[in-house]
């Protein structure tokens, strides 16, 4: 039953309904999807998709963006684009869903930005069974606190602590 997860042959897992809601909610709306299954019967609504054929490695990003990338071996160059993107100023705002495989060298390349760990196992859109990996969703914006809000229904929110941190109040 679950040998689609275990197997390299299908690195795609479409985003559950609910994940996708709670992105529309936190960013409002979706400029891109650099990872979409379809341009015609997209899995999540936005202005633009690059689909498989479209190489959205090779391609710029612009706005707000939410990334599903594909759990494959290249999930660390997705990881490295969606961060080039931020800091080239082209991105504003991002949301990523991943699995939380934190002993990946992949995983430190998004672990300064604040991070949903979701409670349980996700049931990927077009699966009957919870994924055998937990889920993580990234943001990468200025509004931690809208992130904040609508994630934290889904699990903790967590902030890598570096010197200098603010503790607040």
């Amino acid at each position: 039953k679950l040998a689609v997860h275990h197997s390299s042959a299908s690195e795609e897992h479409w985003t559950p309904t609910d994940i996708v809601g709670a992105v529309l909610e936190v960013l409002g709306a979706v400029d891109l999807d650099p990872c979409s299954n379809s341009r015609t019967a997209p899995n999540v609504p936005a202005g633009q998709h690059y689909i498989q054929e479209d190489d959205g490695l090779e391609r710029e990003w612009s706005g707000r963006v939410y990334m599903n990338p594909p759990y494959g071996r290249q999930i660390g160059l997705w990881a490295e684009k969606l961060v080039a993107e931020l800091e080239s100023g082209r991105l504003t705002e991002a949301l990523a869903l991943v699995p939380a495989r934190t002993d990946t060298q992949w995983w430190k390349t998004l672990e300064d930005f604040p991070v949903c760990f979701i409670e349980g196992r996700l049931t990927f859109v077009n699966n009957e069974d919870p994924a055998p990996f937990p889920s993580a969703v990234f943001y990468l914006g200025p509004n931690v606190e809208r992130f904040f809000d609508v994630f934290s229904a889904y699990g903790s929110i967590w902030r890598k602590m570096v010197p200098g941190f603010d503790f607040g109040e």
